[in-house]
């Protein structure tokens, strides 16, 4: 088969390695890249705030919950090693008040399972990058995708930015959010696919700060909890130096329209979210801000298939997540390893045409992921909307019965924490 992989992030690579490893036989991949790959250098932390970058693909920190390391364990256990040895392991996540009070801890890693990871981005790209052969990878933009059966093709067929064009057994939209292939896979339908503002902007940065004792020894995220706003902070590298990541996301009505946001709107914004926080570190964070990456937060619309006539999509370009949920990663690792343990059970199918294998892989990857992805939005959404601001005698009443249930687990049967005052 010849298989073209669009988008060289995250979900691209996984998929190429699933590709590998499930496909039977001799088969053809090559990734397309619209862009130059990012400068192969650290993230360090800085203490200048003129200006706030809105964040490229590469730049930031991820979590790789433990269901995405086991994934990417699956499908590569070298770069599931590498991955370990570059981020930061943690175990559990602690929560605090605003007031700096300790909520509760919630365990991350069951015993004997895989870790949760945190890293920078641009790590985990590169480590995913390093497994992938150079000749495989091509930086060339693609313009329009032509199904297999659409203008009378026989295949699935790309046509690049630079006039030339190419078909293909399999064309996979792993092109993010703002996919070019999302577009032309549904250009002979009438619903509207493109992506959608969420209404709200993450932002986050690296900071010369040295993870707190009692953070670094219990290896966790922290993430701190106010009225109607968070924080988290955590170390990104394996061992806890000088430095932390720390995030948030907060509301607005429209995306920022500059590549840079003054410094004067970064300042402020934080002051205003956070200054009269008393937790600590979150005063740390506003003392020592570096330069915030800002990004806005895009979904996409539920869509009636992912995918038909020899295309299909992956990760972010068939179901972008808000980073609150924290399984942005880890689904497109799963689709990657669902789509190519369908492909390669199909092709290995006797008595089947190979653009029928084809069709049966895209078909059964919608059919089995959706429900799961469904799950996890539902849950996030329910937890979401028990988040609405409250007065501040509520808010403690609710940190209250986090607290308490934390601590005496019989009380979990009675009582719910964050439905006491839903």
């Amino acid at each position: 088969m010849k298989i073209a992989i669009v988008g060289c992030g995250l979900a691209g690579m996984s998929t190429y390695l699933a590709l590998r490893k499930f496909l039977p036989g001799d088969h053809h991949v090559t990734i397309y890249e619209s862009r130059t790959p990012p400068p192969d250098q650290d993230v360090k932390p800085s203490e200048n705030l003129d200006t706030a970058d809105v964040a490229a693909p590469q730049g930031g920190c991820i979590g790789i919950p433990a269901n995405g390391m086991r994934t990417l364990h699956n499908l590569d256990p070298a770069v599931h090693a590498a991955i370990q040895e570059r981020g930061y392991a943690y175990g559990t996540v602690r929560l605090r008040s605003s007031t700096g009070w300790d909520l509760t801890v919630k365990r991350r890693t069951r015993r004997g399972g895989d870790v949760t990871m945190m890293m920078a981005r641009q790590a985990a790209w590169r480590t995913l990058r390093e497994a992938i052969p150079d000749d495989h990878v091509v930086i060339r933009k693609v313009a329009k995708i032509t199904k297999r059966g659409q203008s009378g093709n026989t295949k699935p067929v790309i046509s690049f930015a630079d006039g030339s064009s190419a078909d293909f057994d399999l064309v996979i939209g792993a092109d993010g959010v703002h996919s070019t292939v999302r577009k032309h896979l549904f250009s002979d339908h009438s619903v509207d696919v493109a992506a959608v503002f969420s209404k709200r902007c993450g932002i986050w940065g690296f900071i010369p700060m040295r993870i707190p004792e009692e953070v670094a020894s219990t290896k966790s995220v922290v993430i701190v909890m106010g009225d109607n706003a968070s924080m988290g902070y955590s170390a990104y590298r394996p061992t806890e130096d000088d430095s932390l990541t720390w995030w948030s996301l907060y509301d607005t009505d429209e995306p920022p329209s500059r590549k840079e946001v003054p410094r004067e709107f970064v300042s402020a914004m934080l002051q205003d979210m956070y200054g009269d926080w008393e937790e600590e570190n979150v005063r740390g964070v506003l003392q020592k801000a570096s330069a915030p990456f800002i990004y806005p937060v895009w979904t996409v619309p539920e869509l009636p298939t992912w995918g038909d006539g020899g295309v299909v999509l992956v990760g972010d370009a068939a179901h972008a997540m808000t980073p609150d949920i924290g399984q942005g990663t880890s689904q497109a690792f799963e689709d990657s390893e669902a789509l190519g343990m369908l492909l390669g059970r199909a092709l290995q199918e006797g008595g089947i045409a190979q653009d029928a294998a084809v069709d049966l892989a895209v078909r059964g990857l919608y059919e089995c992921r959706l429900p799961r992805l469904s799950k996890i939005k539902l849950l996030n959404a329910q937890a979401r909307s028990k988040g609405v601001r409250r007065n501040i005698w509520a808010q403690r009443l609710v940190f209250f019965c986090i607290w308490i249930t934390s601590r005496f687990t019989w009380l979990r049967k009675f009582v719910k924490a964050f439905d006491c005052f839903g």
